[in-house]
């Protein structure tokens, strides 16, 4: 996804089930982010996986050339 320049945000209304929101705050206080900035890292990220699933790749956490975590998108 590429940023374009003067173009307009867009405002959405979110409903999220009580571990969910849990989940959200925790994000955000952990990492100083508001709640939006959160969520628009995880959509980044969420786009990255898919275009590289689409590509036949995996994405996953590696420690150690080891991978401890693979992400999966459905």
């Amino acid at each position: 996804m590429t940023k374009k320049a003067n173009r307009p945000r867009k405002r959405l209304n979110l409903d999220l089930n009580p571990d969910a929101y849990e989940l959200l705050q925790k994000l955000s206080d952990e990492s100083g982010k508001n709640m939006a900035e959160v969520l628009r890292t995880g959509l980044a990220i969420y786009g990255i996986a898919q275009e590289e699933g689409a590509k036949g790749r995996d994405l996953a956490i590696v420690e150690d050339e080891k991978v401890v975590k693979q992400i999966l998108v459905l």
